[in-house]
């Protein structure tokens, strides 16, 4: 007897359920879609309300926003943004390498006034108070700092200072009544023989501490030719660093004129290895903008070697290393 196959039923949705889901679909899309634009459209008018968008309208490529974003307060930045066009001035202020916040008013109004100035002078002269004008700012010299202390033509010690561990410096290598802190002695014997052994030449110290009232011999001195060539070759009294017994004039016995040395062979080692012992050249050319002095290719100032390291592999100032590292 044959077996009769089982019809399967087939279910077919009812075309009028089908045409529901259709436009249910669609409007959900259409729902979705909308909420997206409107969302969109929300975050593009807020996103015009920025600073960030304001900014950028104005000029700013996103980089310098971002720094002007990042380093300047909201008073700063509407003020910036007031004035209603690109400014190169503040990403090129802000971008510097020695930049300080609490000196940014001062960068600005010292630029705009010295226009042709290079940005990275403007930072240095602001930084070490030459903008200021030489002794015009008045500051004691923190004297906790041991062989870091800054003395210039703004920090200043008082007339009683003097250092507890000077001693007199080896009649081998320094002319008579000549002393030194025992670190500052130690660094230059080390550095006297290796100079010796390399280019046999021999290093002898002209002048090194000078108390406060030897100072102001030697300043009157140079104030009778005219205060501004007094200020140019020497300092005020109690604005020396050789009070801090941490300074050494240099010269040698093959060179012992000062002229003579600037062109020696001996004088170019020194500067190329004087950071090797510690020590660094205090008043180098091209800087006297911000050291205040003339170049002194004898005045050679200890720091220890790893700050004279960093100053001569950055090749900037004591003055600038203070203010960037230590007083920032």
């Amino acid at each position: 007897m044959a077996t009769k196959k089982r019809r399967r039923r087939r279910y077919r949705l009812n075309p009028k359920f089908t045409r529901f889901l259709i436009y249910a679909s669609v409007f959900i899309a259409l729902i979705i879609y909308g909420y997206n634009g409107i969302t969109s459209a929300i975050k593009e008018i807020k996103y015009k309300e920025t600073n960030e968008y304001k900014l950028i309208s104005l000029g700013y490529s996103k980089d310098e926003t971002s720094l002007l974003l990042n380093n300047l307060n909201e008073e700063t930045i509407v003020n910036i943004l007031n004035e209603g066009k690109y400014n190169e001035l503040y990403p090129n202020i802000l971008s510097q390498k020695y930049y300080l916040a609490k000196n940014y008013e001062k960068y600005i109004t010292y630029k705009e006034h010295h226009e042709k100035e290079p940005y990275d002078k403007v930072i240095a002269i602001v930084n070490v108070h030459a903008n200021a004008g030489w002794y015009n700012e008045e500051y004691e010299t923190d004297t906790n700092k041991g062989y870091l202390i800054l003395v210039n033509k703004f920090y200043h010690l008082s007339s009683d200072y003097e250092r507890v561990d000077l001693q007199n410096i080896n009649l081998k290598y320094a002319y008579a009544d000549n002393k030194a802190a025992q670190i500052v002695i130690a660094a230059y014997d080390t550095m006297y023989n290796d100079i010796l052994n390399e280019l046999n030449i021999h290093l002898m110290v002209n002048s090194s501490y000078r108390p406060y009232k030897d100072q102001e011999e030697i300043y009157n001195d140079y104030k009778n030719i005219s205060l501004k060539y007094a200020d140019s070759y020497a300092a005020r009294p109690g604005y020396s660093e050789h009070q801090t017994g941490l300074a050494l004039d240099i010269t040698s016995l093959e060179h012992p004129n000062q002229k003579s040395f600037t062109e020696s062979e001996e004088y170019e080692w020194l500067k190329n290895n004087c950071h090797k012992y510690g020590f660094i050249l205090r008043y180098p050319e091209g800087k006297e903008d911000i050291t205040g002095y003339n170049t002194e290719s004898w005045h050679f100032r200890y720091v220890g070697v790893d700050v004279a390291t960093q100053i001569h592999n950055e090749n900037i100032t004591f003055d600038e290393y203070y203010a960037y590292y230590l007083d920032k």
